[in-house]
């Protein structure tokens, strides 16, 4: 049988510690494969991409800076949260079709205790949480707290025009990040 491989793929992973841990794991439990970093600079990202979907042995692949929107249009499908986040950070072979995913969100959300999560996230950790930035992650992280009901989550880019479109969601306030001060 062949090696699988797999990837975190980005613009620096270079430094990333995700294929010292996942190999390790496949060490541990006797699983033929391999994890790789592939630094792909964005002029290269649709050739580059190309070759690793069509690459024999990969089963997948984790996506981070600054391509988890931008990997969408390269995939079969994507899961319900990955099209209403605009972002996917894993995708998996499956029947010969590629598939995304987003568990961004689930990452930010699960580490706290599952029968206190809504009441932390409400009144004890974020009562009025603020978000700066609006990548994949970011909008991740707005999507959990959102799930979770937070009354109001108010958003920070430096590009305002990317995110005023925020201000017709009933949970969401969009700002300049110039204005940050004002809400500290």
């Amino acid at each position: 049988m062949n090696k699988k491989k797999a990837y975190v793929i980005g613009t620096n992973v270079r430094e990333s510690l995700s294929p010292l841990i996942f190999n390790y794991w496949f060490e541990k439990g006797s699983i033929k494969g391999e994890y790789i970093f592939k630094e792909i600079e964005p002029k290269n990202f649709d050739q580059e991409i190309d070759i690793i979907l069509n690459e024999k042995n990969v089963c997948g692949f984790n996506v981070t800076i600054p391509y988890k929107e931008r990997i969408i249009k390269k995939l079969d499908s994507i899961d319900e949260h990955s099209k209403k986040i605009g972002a996917v950070n894993c995708v998996t072979k499956q029947d010969n079709l590629w598939i995304g995913k987003n568990t961004d969100w689930i990452g930010f959300i699960a580490p706290l205790p599952k029968e206190k999560r809504i009441k932390t996230v409400k009144n004890y950790i974020i009562q009025k949480p603020i978000v700066i930035g609006y990548g994949g992650v970011a909008k991740a992280v707005i999507y959990a707290l959102q799930k979770q009901k937070v009354s109001e989550i108010k958003v920070f880019n430096r590009t305002y025009e990317k995110i005023k479109h925020l201000n017709r969601a009933p949970q969401t306030k969009a700002f300049r990040l110039s204005e940050i001060k004002k809400h500290l």
